[in-house]
């Protein structure tokens, strides 16, 4: 999974207003997903994007991308929610 610009400029916006430095957080990839690790912390946020491309009922081809957080594939959610997810793991700091 490449990390896109976007994701990138609204996961660093929200870490600067926890007040976590950006330049010192590591982004990892693992397994698939990308992990949000900040020094001191010994648990990690991530996260991963999959696409899809369906036939709808007018046979037009519909893209679809679903996240999901953690190590499961459960329960699809959009940027948004990861990135609330996101804010809710960082209170936890």
């Amino acid at each position: 999974m490449r990390f896109l610009p976007h994701e990138h400029t609204d996961i660093t916006a929200v870490l600067a207003k926890h007040g976590i430095d950006p330049a010192f957080v590591l982004f990892v990839k693992r397994r698939g997903r990308l992990n949000v690790e900040i020094p001191g912390r010994t648990d990690a946020f991530a996260f991963f994007r999959e696409k899809s491309t369906k036939l709808d009922e007018h046979g037009k081809w519909q893209e679809r991308v679903d996240y999901f957080t953690g190590m499961g594939k459960k329960d699809p959610c959009d940027w948004e929610a990861v990135i609330a997810a996101l804010g809710k793991w960082l209170k936890g700091t």
